[in-house]
């Protein structure tokens, strides 16, 4: 999510880092959304922001439709080569197919 989309959600700005996800792919149908997906051999790369205050998490649940469309789970990135627990929302392929019309 880029920082204007970012703080449009949240009403905030979150400081950003390179980090790593290992173990997922991104997905980007051509209508829709893209989403991350579990794969054994793939990684991600993307930014970790931090810290997420609860509003903000809620806010964030509610427009990734978590649950939905997203699951959020904890997972581990890396940034500078040091492991970081976070969490993350990966992307319901089903549901994604069914809302706009295809899968990745």
């Amino acid at each position: 999510m880029d920082d204007a989309c970012l703080e449009g959600v949240t009403g905030r700005r979150f400081a950003r880092r390179p980090a790593r996800l290992e173990g997922f792919e991104r997905v980007t149908p051509p209508r829709g959304y893209p989403y991350i997906v579990p794969r054994i051999d793939g990684h991600v790369d993307g930014h970790l922001i931090e810290p997420v205050d609860a509003a903000s998490l809620r806010k964030l649940d509610a427009y990734e439709e978590e649950g939905r469309l997203y699951v959020r789970r904890p997972v581990e990135v890396l940034v500078e080569g040091t492991p970081v627990a976070c969490e993350t929302y990966v992307g319901n392929a089903d549901a994604h197919g069914r809302r706009f019309g295809v899968t990745g």
